[in-house]
């Protein structure tokens, strides 16, 4: 068509737009890596506490995961989750020094959020935010402090810690290379300037320790292969130190903690606005990436670095500045510690040191979520917000708009910037123009400080994108157009360049490529850019993301007209992505046109003519050509009468009806079947009355021009049914439900009308259906609309919150009577909900609010008390029981063999006392059992609750023992063992040369041939006879003795 050809020649004299590189790579996102890094613990009054703060950009469900842990968590849009981890059990944070942990959190959501980190211990606090994985990377140069006290200052007990650095890995097989600029001596000392390389696994994590400031580490992940380049999380701080060289007595110190951004997303210019509620002013730190860079306060050069290079300066207490550099560099301001205050006044002892990373003033972001969060002895929180002067106004916060607390930046009028108190909790912060914000809080040498919210866009590329058109805006992609698309990388050593547009389509190589998107959506296109030598460093990544709009609309008039004659407008109606329409016609001529509408004089007879519209996007992008057409002859065929086809009935209701295209010079005549016709039958419009439910009428129309009266026709009948009454009511609503839940319902009863329906309901325009569902509490508002265009109108839909219910007193406990009986009792008394309260126990007694649950036996119950409105309310109860009773059997005496001697005793415990024990061998009762034989003694234990236990005793037969005197006077009897059993024995008796003296079956009487025996010592030999276990069994026993007179 003619409108192509001219927006070539518009093309060609007009521009190619330039759009910046700028990914929406931001804190917003759904995967976390986090570390925290060591804090200084004090036991057991001084405890540091990991806490994680999730802030809901949209509704999200996710979980918090480290070794041998996954906690959910489910938020509102706005809402906040906290999750403090357990200072007993898997310690999260780090407390050694280059050694490979496995220390690593894990945060995953499948809705957009914003994480905070935070270690806090009394008086050393510190936290940050946290970088999704989508705006982490390769290469890092790390940001930490190390200060010695300043000379004169009296520390007291305070004392200055190490910096630290923390390296968490997000995938398998990543190798880290560190040089290091500082001295770490744990566990063996490491000079500075010497290089580590360690292997991380996903979720591993590595800190290291150094007396000396980190600042100026380089952190990068090396490999020989694009698959070896693996993103990892960095962070920098110290474990804790005072702040403050050029202050009096600055003693007092802070943990400091912050997420390094990647290098890729330093830029030039940067803004340091003051922290409110402090008069110590701050330190800033300027950390350079390249060697000769040359550092600018507000314009005036006062450093030049090289790589991994930093110098300090410091600001006063309303003190702003630009801080720029001529290649990209790293800032980060410090607080100071509370004694640089002026300590007099309000605040003089209000904050301590805390560390926060600047955005450059180009990585601005929209929207962002953060949170102010509350521990103990923060008492004000602030957020700093730097925005583009011209978008002061636009300036949103929680709701509210502040844009009439803003100032400009003095020395810098292209921005403006406030000091905003807020409140403790989540907030949301937006401005369409972009923003950069920073929160923080002080409190009694207390503090801390991160960013609220970043974009960490690579700043090394800009991109041009080239069309057969005049586009508008940054980012532009049109469907169905082929773009050229050209990268220019800031360094020239980058000159291959891989790029994935998202689409699916292969991925295209060069420094300029066309592409077309052929389906509409939302796209992340990725730029690769490499130098040829395939090492890590040697490989750079960047983003951006681009929408793809169809656009929607139709074109609408006459589309039959009289030749030479008629002028009809043609509008382009229900647009959707349309800025405007560029319009054209075949067989007429265009008289005037707007962006939307157009009217056209028709020419002669032509069976072909057409109206033709090229939507155009507010980008400028051109949309594929929309024809209409239209018949020119004098024999017309005018549309169906606009009218509804479905009546509702109503008594006394009449209908309007109307021609389809009113032009002009036209007269008209009306036709009615199954109806009335009330008003003129000429005119243009008509107003209709129905028969009864049930009629099926028809209405149709003449057209006649009168210029030409030869040009005539007659439409198509529209049918017309007319329907029963539009009635409807609530055929459920669920009046009551749980606090704080949304699980209301409202179901709708519809009949009459046409038997289709449109649903408008007040709390969701797009629920079109007789079912509301998961409904908070509050009133809703239905309107039921049927395509006849009958309404009803249903309002004051209420759904209460019913009333918690709560316990009333204490719950009272009755203990089990015995460990495994099954008699325990507990009974409460339950208030508020919805009556009648049930319990799903098999034993249980519901009065009213009192209930009994009976027949319980010992162990931990979670009992689940449910109100008419399925409101659960649960009741933790522990009932008890005596310890299981538990005997020990004795052998006091052990049975000789055949013989019932043995004696058998028993030591209860456990239980009641006093016990009662009762033997099944004799049904007697007593703690022993005597005169027994060897064999199973079965007994039960009783205690004094009536608990029972049974038992089995056993008794042995055992090899009789046999004690011989080592002394003998004749006079108290011959000379032989004593024994436990009955025993035969066969005796010698020896003298001290060995002479046998006496040898028989009983004792010796201490003669020798009829003869005393003479004093002194003998000695004998005696053998001893028994039966044990049915077998005959002999034992020797040799010895000596001394006889005495």
């Amino acid at each position: 068509m003619r409108i192509r050809e001219v927006l070539i020649i518009v093309f060609i004299f007009g521009f190619l737009p330039k759009v910046d590189l700028l990914a929406q790579s931001t804190t917003i996102g759904r995967e976390f890596f986090v570390g925290f890094m060591e804090n200084h613990r004090v036991t057991p009054n001084r405890i540091d506490q990991a806490t994680l703060l999730i802030s809901a950009e949209e509704d999200a469900e996710g979980f918090i995961e480290y070794p041998n842990n996954r906690i959910p968590f489910s938020i509102k849009q706005g809402e906040q989750f906290v999750y403090e981890f357990p200072t007993t059990g898997v310690d999260v944070i780090h407390r050694s020094s280059r050694i490979v942990e496995d220390k690593g959190v894990y945060v995953f959501s499948n809705g957009n959020i914003a994480v905070h980190a935070f270690n806090f211990r009394e008086r050393s606090a510190d936290g940050t935010v946290v970088l999704p994985l989508s705006s982490i990377g390769k290469d890092y140069w790390v940001t930490a402090h190390y200060e010695r006290f300043a000379e004169g200052t009296n520390p007291g007990n305070n004392r200055n810690f190490e910096s630290t650095l923390l390296i968490v890995a997000t995938e398998n097989d990543t190798k880290v290379e560190i040089l290091l600029s500082a001295q770490s001596l744990d566990p063996v000392p490491v000079p500075p300037g010497s290089t580590l390389t360690i292997d991380l696994n996903r979720g591993e994590s590595y800190q290291i320790k150094a007396v000396g400031d980190l600042t100026g580490t380089r952190v990068k992940v090396i490999g020989s292969s694009e698959d070896d380049c693996k993103n990892i999380a960095v962070f920098g701080g110290n474990k804790m130190t005072s702040v403050g060289l050029d202050c009096e007595n600055a003693s007092t110190g802070d943990h400091l903690f912050q997420q390094i951004y990647p290098t890729y997303s330093w830029g030039k210019e940067y803004i340091h606005i003051p922290l409110a509620g402090r008069t110590s002013g701050e330190m800033v730190k300027v950390l350079a990436a390249e060697n000769n860079t040359k550092v600018f306060i507000n314009g005036q050069e006062r450093a030049s670095l090289n790589a991994g290079k930093f110098t300090t300066f410091s600001f006063g207490r309303e003190e702003l500045a630009s801080i720029t550099g001529d290649k990209p560099i790293a800032v980060t301001v410090f607080a100071k510690s509370y004694m640089c205050n002026i300590q007099v006044g309000p605040g003089a002892s209000d904050g301590d040191p805390t560390m926060i990373t600047l955005s450059p003033n180009p990585q601005m972001i929209k929207r962002t979520v953060f949170s102010s969060v509350g521990v103990v002895g923060i008492v004000d929180h602030f957020v700093n917000i730097l925005v583009p002067i011209n978008a002061v106004n636009q300036t949103v916060l929680d709701g509210v708009n502040v844009g009439n607390q803003f100032n400009p930046v003095p020395g810098n009028p292209n921005y403006a910037y406030a000091q905003i108190k807020v409140e403790e909790g989540s907030h949301t912060l937006l401005n369409p123009e972009g923003l950069i914000a920073y929160a923080y809080g002080s409190g009694f040498i207390e503090s801390y400080g991160y960013s609220a919210g970043a974009s960490l866009n690579n700043l090394n590329y800009e991109t041009e994108v080239a069309y057969d058109f005049e586009v508008f805006g940054e980012n532009v992609a049109c469907l169905g157009e082929n773009g050229s698309w050209t990268v220019m990388p800031r360094n020239p050593k980058f000159e291959i360049f891989e790029w994935n547009f998202g689409d699916g389509s292969e991925v295209k190589e060069g420094k300029t490529v066309d592409h077309v998107f052929d389906s509409p959506g939302k796209y992340q296109v990725k730029i690769v850019a490499l130098t040829g030598n395939m090492a890590c460093d040697e490989i750079e990544e960047a983003f951006f993301d681009v929408e793809v709009l169809e656009t929607f609309g139709e074109i609408e008039g006459p589309e039959s007209v009289c030749p030479e004659i008629d002028e009809a407008i043609y509008v382009f109606e229900n647009p959707l992505n349309v800025n405007k329409v560029l319009w054209d016609v075949a067989g007429g001529e265009i008289l005037e046109s707007d962006d939307f509408s157009v009217r056209i004089r028709w020419g002669g007879f032509n069976p072909d003519a057409k109206v033709f519209a090229i939507p155009v996007t507010e980008q400028g992008c051109l949309a594929p050509e929309k024809a209409y057409d239209v018949l020119v002859n004098e024999f017309i065929e005018p549309g169906l009468a606009k009218g509804i086809s479905q009546v509702c009935f109503q008594e006394g209701m009449t209908y309007n009806y109307e021609v389809k295209d009113r032009l002009p010079n036209r007269k008209y005549a009306w036709f009615i079947n199954g109806g009335t016709i009330l008003s003129d039958p000429s005119a243009p419009e008509v107003e209709v009355d129905w028969g009864p439910v049930g009629t099926q009428g028809e209405i149709w129309y003449e057209e006649l021009s009168e210029i030409n009266l030869s040009c005539v026709g007659e439409s198509k009948k529209l049918e017309v049914t007319v329907n029963p009454p539009l009635m409807a009511d609530i055929a459920e609503l669920t009046a009551f439900i749980c606090p704080g839940s949304a699980d209301g319902f409202i179901r709708l009863n519809v009949t009459g009308g046409s038997g289709q329906y449109n649903f408008k309901w007040s709390h969701d325009p797009d629920l079109d259906a007789p079912l509301a569902e998961a409904l908070n509490p509050g009133f809703y508002e239905v309107l039921i609309i049927d395509t006849g265009g009958c309404e009803i109108f249903l309002e004051q839909l209420e759904i209460k919150e019913s009333e918690p219910m709560e316990l009333v007193g204490n719950p009272a406990i009755v203990d089990a009577s015995c460990y495994d009986s099954v008699d325990g009792y507990v009974s409460f008394n339950i208030k508020g909900g919805l009556p009648p309260y049930r319990v799903d126990e098999e034993k249980v007694l519901v009065m009213g609010g009192s209930i009994q649950i009976f027949d319980l036996e010992r162990g931990d119950y979670t009992f689940k008390v449910i109100d008419a409105a399925k409101c659960i309310f649960e009741l933790e109860v522990s009932i008890g029981s005596p310890e299981p009773i538990k005997a020990l059997t004795d052998i006091e005496k052990i049975a000789c063999p055949g013989i019932a001697s043995g004696i058998l005793s028993v030591i209860p415990e456990g239980g009641t006392a006093p016990y009662t024990i009762t033997w099944e061998w004799d049904g007697s009762t007593g703690p022993s059992l005597r005169d027994i034989p060897a064999g199973i003694y079965p007994f039960t234990v009783t205690d004094a609750n009536g608990c029972s236990q049974n038992f089995i005793g056993e008794m042995n037969e055992g090899v009789p023992q046999l004690r011989m005197p080592t002394g003998f006077i004749p006079s108290d009897g011959p000379f032989m063992g004593v024994s436990n059993c009955a025993i035969d024995f066969k005796l010698m008796v020896y003298n001290k040369w060995g002479q046998l003296l006496f040898a028989g079956d009983t004792g010796w009487d201490g003669l020798i041939d009829g003869e005393d025996a003479p004093n002194g010592t003998y000695s004998y030999m005696i053998e001893y006879f028994f039966t044990l276990d049915g077998q005959g069994k002999s034992r020797q026993q040799r010895g000596i003795f001394t006889l005495i007179r």
